[in-house]
């Protein structure tokens, strides 16, 4: 069988997608940018983009995760420099040789249109450095020439991530430093990661997906409230009774990040509130998913009790 190179293996999604398609007996070659000593996992091919340019073999499909993930801290041009450079470099090397190039992109490109649910018809809009640089590799990818399909995840959790929302979630409650900000109304919607990965390997290698985008989440969104009560319940540790008024979160989050221009440096690298952190828990989203349940006659599977508990022990189980 013909190899499915994946980009960002040694990452979050891109690990999740690598185990899937080595479950189904797809061999993958996994590129990295950097020499390391990889581990070995049997049907994984490791290389340098080097080395992968340089041999010339045909494959499958190229399955492109690898970027500079949405994180606090980042400088704003490296979004750019990094994901479109690279992007760039792989749909070059990718001419004549895949057979299908799927990029694994991500729902900030619509950003956080009030008119909800969002679907596959939405302008894109997006609202950071992150999203923008998504909307340029989608744009480059249909450009190529090249058989391609798209993927857009929503935020993506489970076993193995370290620096998402859920992780942080589990760990400030377990702290007990979780405070629920304003009504908790607003809504979100996820994916789990083991989920994703699933639908990412059969974009890859389902027959007659070129030219094909879609977005990847569950199919129902999910409040804060009942998302956080659900974290409190598995963690074991009941959510406080107050919460904290919209209001004075975003104040604090303006002076929280007033300090770190300033030249403070908080615990962990990151101040524990900013406005931007308060939109993911504040701002309303909802995502249709008809698309991708007609493309691959299929939808997410794991529920939100399931996958939080997953998550939770993973992450008791990185700690021992």
């Amino acid at each position: 069988m013909t190899a499915v190179v994946v980009t960002g293996a040694t990452g979050f999604i891109g690990g999740h997608v690598a185990s899937e398609l080595v479950r189904r007996g797809v061999p993958v070659v996994a590129l990295h940018r950097r020499p390391f000593e990889p581990a070995e996992i049997p049907g994984v091919t490791w290389r340098t983009f080097d080395e992968w340019e340089r041999r010339g073999e045909p494959s499958a499909a190229l399955v492109h995760v690898a970027a500079v993930r949405h994180r606090h801290g980042v400088p704003p041009e490296e979004y750019g420099r990094q994901n479109v450079a690279l992007t760039a470099r792989l749909l070059a090397a990718a001419k004549g040789r895949v057979g299908r190039f799927v990029d694994v992109s991500s729902i900030a490109v619509f950003g956080w249109p009030r008119e909800l649910p969002i679907d596959e018809s939405r302008p894109f809009a997006p609202v950071g450095p992150y999203g923008r640089s998504k909307v340029e590799t989608e744009r480059m990818v249909r450009a190529s020439g090249l058989p391609y399909a798209i993927v857009r995840p929503s935020i993506t959790y489970g076993p193995g991530d370290t620096n998402g929302m859920i992780d942080k979630l589990v760990r400030l409650v377990k702290a007990g430093r979780y405070r629920l900000v304003g009504s908790g109304s607003s809504r979100v919607q996820l994916v789990y990661a083991e989920d994703l990965a699933h639908a990412i390997a059969e974009t890859a290698l389902r027959p007659g997906l070129d030219g094909d985008e879609f977005i990847c989440t569950y199919r129902d969104p999910i409040t804060i409230r009942v998302l956080s009560s659900l974290v409190a319940e598995i963690a074991g540790h009941p959510l406080p009774a107050l919460g904290v008024p919209l209001g004075v979160a975003r104040a604090a989050g303006f002076a929280f990040e007033t300090l770190e221009k300033l030249g403070f440096r908080f615990p962990g690298g990151e101040p524990p509130v900013t406005r931007e952190k308060l939109q993911t828990v504040t701002v309303d989203r909802a995502y249709r998913i008809d698309r991708m349940r007609g493309l691959l006659a299929w939808e997410p599977p794991t529920s939100y009790q399931e996958g939080l508990r997953r998550t939770a022990v993973a992450l008791a189980e990185a700690r021992t």
